[in-house]
């Protein structure tokens, strides 16, 4: 008689894509791009080369999925601060609060993300993942924007324009933060880049 067809286990499976991409973070997180492996993920996360090679063809692959789970994360944090009743401007504090967190959890995304520029500069599929990522939090911060003019909290400025400058001063200030020697607390470059904003799109 053939051989039933084994059954997978989607749940199962889903976990253990899941723990090899977590595995993944914390070994970039601790290592680096360059230095992470298969064998040391598979070695961190208990799991077997085939098992980790069945999900993930290569270590591309695997990196692949560790921004795309990471990008996944940060934006359903962002969406569940904007899908809140408060007003306009009190979502935006809420974002802020939010993307400067604190200094340990700031410094473990961003050196794993900023370790991710360089391929999303170099290689097409990274790129998209960042486009698509920022493509979202202009729309999703644009709306607030919207929403704030109507509500005569915001002064009129264009909404793409502002909120392509929210994400660049947020990545540019968690730049200089994790670059600064002086070690200035997250929360001061956090109220600087609010007082920004806030100069920005305030009313007088």
């Amino acid at each position: 008689m053939p051989m039933s067809p084994r059954r997978v286990d989607p749940e199962l499976t889903a976990r253990r894509r899941e723990a090899l991409i977590k595995a993944g973070y914390a070994e970039i997180l601790e290592k680096g791009l360059n230095a992470t492996t298969i064998d040391s993920v598979v070695a961190r996360a208990n799991s077997s080369k085939g098992g980790a090679l069945h999900y993930f063809h290569s270590k591309d692959d695997l990196l692949y999925a560790v921004l795309d789970w990471l990008f996944s994360e940060l934006t359903r944090s962002l969406d569940q601060v904007a899908a809140t009743q408060e007003s306009p401007r009190e979502r935006l504090a809420a974002e802020l609060e939010l993307l400067f967190h604190s200094a340990e959890v700031n410094r473990k995304l961003y050196l794993v993300l900023f370790d991710f520029v360089t391929l999303g500069a170099r290689a097409d599929r990274f790129r998209k993942l960042f486009h698509d990522f920022f493509v979202g939090c202009r729309k999703r911060d644009a709306q607030i924007i919207i929403e704030g003019i109507k509500l005569q909290e915001f002064r009129r400025v264009r909404p793409e324009d502002a909120a392509a400058t929210i994400r660049a001063l947020v990545d540019g200030y968690c730049l200089q933060w994790l670059m600064d020697s002086s070690n200035v607390p997250v929360e001061v470059f956090r109220d600087r880049c609010g007082a920004v904003l806030g100069a920005y799109l305030l009313r007088g």
